[in-house]
């Protein structure tokens, strides 16, 4: 019998849970565009009136927590390992104050309404009523959400890569320019052609140094050979004065 090599669970990659924990964030800020409580309070007439109470008015804190939120989020399409270690319990911590704030605007959406009817109604500390919507409860759904995106950043994290577009030669691998762009600036920058392959390029200097030698060997042969014909022509002069002796 066969026996299978056990299957590693896959953990979430970097990209989806940037889109993820933005999609999350920008929705719990337009939900708090929606209105989350509807109450009804007399007014200076003593009319009853009703007041659409959004979840700006009734849970401002929200709404600041959803923009942490969406900040940590695009911070953690970074590539440093440190900024996710921030990036994670910030999301966490957003997520669950946010959660908070909204479960207990439909817990009691009298008192989170109290503010915004008053503003409306121009009547403090009137007697009023007021019923909240689903939304509320879709903020908590949403913070409970960014809860998890950041549980996910702080340990699957730990295995998504890290950019090596900022070391040095030295450090990074190399690679092919015809095929890496970035490989292909990195070239220019240092000088060199990247259309140029391994056979085009310049010979090094030890291979330029035997033709050198050999070039000098020659010459010294050369002037050796002309220091030396001289001295023959200025013995035959000498030679015929010793037969004149």
């Amino acid at each position: 019998m066969s026996t299978q090599p056990p299957r590693t669970a896959r953990r979430p990659g970097r990209r989806l849970t940037v889109l993820a924990a933005t999609a999350a964030s920008a929705l719990l800020i337009g939900a708090t565009r929606t209105t989350w409580a509807a109450a009804t309070a007399p007014d200076l007439t003593g009319a009853a009136q009703s007041v659409a109470v959004t979840g700006a008015d009734a849970a401002p804190a929200v709404l600041a927590l959803a923009i942490v939120a969406l900040a940590a989020a695009l911070a953690t399409s970074l590539s440093s390992t440190w900024v996710r270690f921030v990036t994670g319990p910030v999301l966490i911590a957003s997520g669950l104050a946010a959660a908070w704030t909204a479960f207990a605007v439909h817990r009691d959406p009298v008192s989170a309404s109290g503010s915004a009817v008053s503003s409306a109604t121009g009547v403090v500390g009137s007697e009023m009523s007021a019923t909240a919507t689903v939304w509320p409860l879709l903020a908590v759904l949403l913070g409970l959400v960014l809860v998890v995106l950041g549980v996910v950043v702080l340990i699957a994290g730990r295995s998504w890569p890290v950019g090596t577009r900022y070391r040095s030669p030295a450090v990074a691998a190399p690679s092919d320019p015809s095929r890496d762009p970035a490989a292909a600036w990195d070239a220019l920058t240092r000088g060199e052609d990247p259309s140029l392959g391994p056979e085009d390029e310049e010979p090094s200097a030890s291979s330029a140094e035997v033709p050198a030698a050999a070039e000098q060997e020659m010459a010294e042969q050369e002037t050796g050979e002309q220091e030396t014909a001289p001295g023959t022509r200025r013995s035959a002069p000498d030679d015929g004065a010793a037969r004149a002796d």
